[in-house]
This record gives structure tokens, sequence and C-alpha cells, in this order.
């Protein structure tokens, strides 16, 4: 593209040169000729420079009491359920890339939120250098949390995903890939901060700091990640209100996944270890899909437990445990759409309730719940 802009003056030069044995009316329709294939040329440059996509949730789940797994309850609406997002990418040169994500969510009355704005870099092919605000890369689907189309279940597993409160930092990474005969490594390292409200309240962390490393062969993959922050988190959603200032935060994280265009198998194992008064906790998934044509049944077998609770017996409504079942469906109507099913039982936590309604659980004597989900995933 860079070559026919070099060559334009020439051609204007060389038509103006032969406009002079002609006629006016001549020269005029050939020099707007060139002015029009100039424009085309101008036009197709900014609509190669600037991409758009997005992706769409929507669906309804129901829980068979109000014991609050993922945030589901009796009275869930669709809007709980419901999230739109934009993204665009914007080619700055040949090699640099501005990127910005929106994301209204039905939940939060639709309001845009900003998940993504960072400027990446490849001074060479095999090394990536970001700066803005991404994802924290803790899981194997940290980058398309919310894309629900990427993914085989109707919500991530939440013994995995949902202790982490928040997910989304300000601060730069830096990312570099080995090809190897049939295969891949890449090592990422990552820092910066994050104070916004996350799930269970505000959050604050600061001075984050993290390695990743991932091979695959495109059919196997295995992941491994390191990460340590200050953090000062005010929980305000547990039950009570719980405060943890200035405090050593670190998590561990492996996770291995299988596609062979029929099978799916992912698993994924981690640690999150806070100083002071919230829980240490140790969870574990493993799910397992098999597509027949455009229908995907899956199962899933999560876990999750606090190891410090002699720790804690004055805070005891921290204290974690529960196993989480899973079995669904998910239907690709259309290249683009998807639509799953999904019942999830969970149990277990009847004594440690930690991350769900303490205050039903405790009062309620429920040790278990059940929730249904239909939800309909797009990417666009």
């Amino acid at each position: 593209m860079k070559t026919c802009f070099r060559l334009a003056p020439l051609a204007l030069a060389i038509t103006a040169g032969s406009v002079m044995a002609q006629s006016n009316d001549e020269a005029v329709a050939q020099m707007q000729q060139q002015l029009n294939a100039m424009q085309q040329q101008l036009n197709s440059v900014k609509n190669d420079r600037v991409r758009f996509n997005g992706f769409f949730s929507t669906g309804y789940s129901r829980a068979s009491n109000d014991v609050g797994f993922a945030g589901v309850t009796e009275n869930s609406s669709v809007a709980d359920q419901s999230l739109l997002a934009l993204q665009g990418t914007f080619d700055v040169t040949d090699k640099s890339q501005a990127v910005m994500q929106l994301v209204g969510r039905g939940s939060e009355d639709w309001d845009p939120v900003i998940e993504w704005a960072y400027l990446s870099h490849r001074p060479t092919n095999d090394l990536q250098l970001r700066a803005g605000k991404m994802r924290i890369p803790f899981f194997m689907y940290s980058d398309s949390l919310e894309v629900g189309y990427s993914q085989p279940w109707a919500r991530p597993p939440q013994s995995v995903y949902g202790p982490i409160a928040v997910t989304s930092y300000v601060g730069a990474d830096a990312a570099y890939t080995i090809n190897l005969d049939d295969s891949s490594v890449t090592a990422q390292a990552f820092t910066g901060f994050t104070d916004e409200e996350g799930s269970i309240g505000d959050v604050e962390l600061r001075n984050i700091g993290g390695v990743t490393t991932s091979w695959t062969d495109y059919v196997w993959t295995a992941r491994a990640v390191a990460a340590t922050a200050e953090t000062t988190i005010q929980a305000t959603r547990l039950g009570g209100l719980f405060i943890s200032d200035d405090d050593r935060g670190v998590f561990l994280g492996l996770g291995l996944g299988y596609d062979d265009g029929t099978w799916q198998v992912v698993s994924e194992v981690t640690r999150v270890e806070v100083d002071g008064a919230f829980a240490d906790t140790d969870s574990a998934y493993l799910s397992v899909g098999r597509r027949f044509g455009s229908i995907t049944p899956y199962a899933v077998v999560g876990w999750i437990e606090s190891q410090d609770d002699d720790e804690r017996t004055a805070l005891a409504a921290l204290n974690t445990r529960r196993d989480e079942y899973s079995v669904g469906a998910r239907w690709d109507i259309t290249p683009g759409v998807a639509l799953k099913a999904d019942v999830t039982h969970v149990s277990g936590f009847g004594e440690a309730p930690g991350g769900l309604d303490q205050s039903y659980v405790l009062s309620s004597g429920k040790d278990s719940t059940n929730v249904y989900t239909l939800k309909l995933d797009s990417a666009f």
C-alpha cells in the first residue's frame, strides 16, 4: 500500500505532462480519475487500519434457594446474565496497535465500562510489549473471561474463577514466544496496579508482579502462573465488613488443556494466599466435553477449600469449603451464535460458606443448592 502512495505523485506528473497536448476537458477528466483513485487508496488504508468486533450474552439463571452461588438466587433476572461489548483495534503503525474494549452489563444498568485500553507494540515477530488497562492473566481464559462464546460452559467454573475479586489492572507486560518444530513456548512478565470495585467490595492491588509460561502443540496446552501484590481490601459483601490493609497476596496456578476437535478437556489448579484475615484457598476443576457436530455436552467437577481456618477463629464466616458439579450442553446454532444449558449442584458448604451469603446459609441450615442456566452467547 505504501508503494502505491510513492508512485502516485509520479503518476500525476506524467499525467500533467501529457495533458499539455490535449484539450482542457480531457485533462480535467484524467486528473479527476487520478484523484478518485488516490481517494480510493486512502479509504482502503483507513478501513484496513481500523477493525471492530464484539460479543453479546443474555440468558436466565435461577437457583433452588438464596445461597447466592455465582450471584444467582431465586429472584435473579435476565439482566444479571446479559452484557454487550464492543472492541476496536486501531493500527497505529505496521507494528503498533491501540485496543479499546467497552462493556455494558445489564446488572449495572448497561453503563459502559472500559475493560481494555492499551497500546501494543511488536519490535519483532516474537516479542510483544503492551501498556495500559488489561486483564490480569491469572487463568487460561483470562483474556476471554466475559466472552461466553469462546468458552464451552455457561459460566467459568466458580471454584477457580470465583474467588478472584478483580479481573483487570493498569500496567505493562512483555511476552516472548519461541517457535519450536511443532509447538511454541511463550513467557510473559507483567506488572501494575488496580483499585476498583470488585465482586466483594473495594479492592486495591499495588505493585503487582507476575510471570506466566505456556506451551502448546495446538492440541495440548500447558500453562503456569505466579504473581504477588500488596493488597488492601474492604469486603462489604461477605455478610459483614472485613478489612485487609497492606497485606501481601500471592496467586499460583497451573492449567492443562486438550482439544483435538472432538474431545475438549480443561483443568486448572490454583492457590490464593492473603496475609491477615482473608482465607488462603486451594481450588481446582476438571472439565470434559465431547463434540457431536454442533452439539457439545460437557461435565465439570470443581472444589475449593480454605487452608488456614485455625488462624481465623474470630472470623469463621470467611472459611470456605464446597464441591461443585455441573452438566450441560452447548449448541452452536450458527457460526458466531451458541445456546447453552447448564445445571450446577453445589454442596458441602454448611459449616464454611465463605464467598456465599453466610447469613442465609447459617440461618436456613442449607448445605446445598442447584443453579439452572439457559444462556445465549454471540461473537461478531
